[in-house]
């Protein structure tokens, strides 16, 4: 199913510069087809990216990525902020999301940051 995208010159010389990169990386001279599908699927995935961050004005789910803190975070326990970045950065959540999150969880009073904030504990 073919799809048309809505694209500018600037943006479709880059597909052709990373279709170009691609190649090189496999060390062929010339660009294949695999090379320029990867460079349109990098292009529609950070596209799409762009447009979420635009829709909901965080950069991501928002909403899910609070659902994955509350589920994540036991009331009364202490958890390394460093360690739950990690964790929910390797479920998928964007970094900056899961940052924001936090402190609009702290500043409803939901999350309680200690130690300097090294530290997160869920209090309501």
């Amino acid at each position: 199913e073919q799809s048309t995208i809505p694209i500018t010159v600037r943006q479709l010389e880059a597909l052709v510069r990373l279709s170009e990169s691609l190649a090189k990386m496999r060390t062929d001279p010339h660009v294949q087809p695999e090379d320029v599908q990867e460079a349109l699927r990098l292009f529609k995935v950070s596209t799409l990216a762009a447009a979420n961050t635009r829709v909901n004005g965080r950069g991501g789910d928002y909403g899910y990525t609070e659902a994955f803190l509350n589920a994540r975070l036991v009331r009364g326990n202490l958890v390394n902020r460093q360690r739950l970045l990690e964790e929910a950065v390797s479920q998928g959540h964007s970094a900056v999301v899961v940052a924001q999150a936090i402190h609009a969880m702290v500043g409803r009073g939901e999350l309680q940051e200690r130690n300097q904030g090294r530290l997160i504990q869920r209090v309501k």
